[in-house]
């Protein structure tokens, strides 16, 4: 008995998600003018995005602020019962309200939305019914799809999954926006967190920085470059600038080529034995470019300077690897040109 329940129970599982995957595909046909002005309204905003919803439509808020939020937008859920106690407040004619409502008839919402009108903040209704109240009351109407049968209703299923669907597309697009924004090559994905931080993003959340002059001797630059633990340090001339850089790889090879005559190698200055004019890049660069920088030079390390060309920080591919810019392991660390010879080396032996 047990099993022949499940049996009708999976297919009516299977019909279900037939049915939400044949209304999403329908909504597709419909993002016209309406889905173009609500993108603008909310992409000209100046202030919050007001996300209104009661029950299993306030979930489908919580989750549509969440969104927006990673689009770098202020965004937060408001309560309606909450909103019609005070806190309604809140809501300025800067901000975009989007009230979510299967019916369009929720009362709760239906006694906030005289106040958003009276505050002059934009509305946008994602509902069901395009001569409900709500979609009366809005600036702007988002359909979402109308509910299979009764026990449908009762749940608020394909209403609340159509309306996530259209809720997150503003979102996404703001999102693919900045990703487009940020000069990617043709033809790449964004990945995760690209359109979000920046170096300058990263570089303040780590402190270090390892700098020393060129006239420093390179046992003190070791030192430095130990104590850091970031892989490279920074080498810069009598201006501050950088001029050259030193990597872990580099110690390696120098140690080796000193043939155990470690006292003249430690008292050498740095700038004698640095890697001079090292690949850089600048804090305002995307975390895409650079990655493609030390993609295209097989490095690991990569100093990151301001419009003076001064050392302000140095990024490893971990720190991308952490932020889930990058999914692989990465190359040995060293010098970029000798770690490209490495590179392509290895590519001819593999070849042969």
């Amino acid at each position: 008995m047990k099993g022949t329940q499940n049996m009708a129970l999976n297919r009516k599982a299977k019909e279900i998600l037939e049915h939400q995957s044949r209304e999403i595909s329908r909504l597709a046909g419909t993002l016209g003018k309406n889905f173009d002005k609500a993108l603008d309204l909310v992409r000209s905003g100046k202030g919050a995005i007001v996300l209104v919803g009661f029950g299993k439509s306030g979930a489908v808020c919580a989750k549509l602020a969440a969104t927006f939020r990673s689009a770098g937008r202020l965004a937060y859920v408001l309560d309606p019962v909450e909103a019609f106690h005070g806190e309604a407040a809140a809501i300025g004619p800067d901000d975009v309200a989007i009230a979510v409502s299967s019916s369009g008839e929720s009362d709760e919402i239906m006694r906030i939305t005289p106040w958003i009108r009276k505050r002059k903040a934009a509305l946008i209704a994602l509902t069901s019914s395009e001569r409900s109240s709500l979609a009366r009351a809005a600036d702007i109407v988002l359909p979402t799809a109308p509910p299979a049968d009764p026990t449908d209703a009762a749940a608020s299923y394909t209403t609340c999954v159509s309306a996530l669907a259209i809720g997150d597309l503003i979102g996404m697009s703001l999102l693919y926006e900045k990703a487009i924004d940020s000069e990617r090559a043709e033809g790449t994905v964004a990945a995760t967190g690209e359109a979000i931080f920046t170096i300058e993003d990263m570089l303040s959340a780590r402190k270090k920085n390892p700098v020393v002059g060129k006239d420093v001797i390179f046992k003190d630059a070791l030192i430095e470059l130990t104590t850091q633990g970031l892989g490279a340090i920074s080498v810069t001339d009598d201006d501050g600038r950088l001029a050259g850089i030193v990597t872990d790889g580099d110690v390696r090879r120098l140690l080796q080529k000193s043939q155990g005559s470690l006292t003249s190698l430690f008292l050498t200055s740095v700038g004698n034995v640095m890697t001079r004019n090292p690949k850089r890049i600048t804090s305002t660069k995307s975390l895409h470019e650079t990655l493609k920088v030390m993609e295209d030079n097989a490095i690991t390390v990569l100093p990151v300077v301001n419009e003076k060309s001064k050392p302000v920080g140095m990024v490893h591919l971990h720190d991308l690897v952490q932020l889930g810019i990058l999914q692989k392991s990465a190359p040995e660390s060293g010098s970029p040109k000798k770690e490209k010879t490495k590179t392509k080396a290895t590519k001819r032996k593999t070849r042969k």
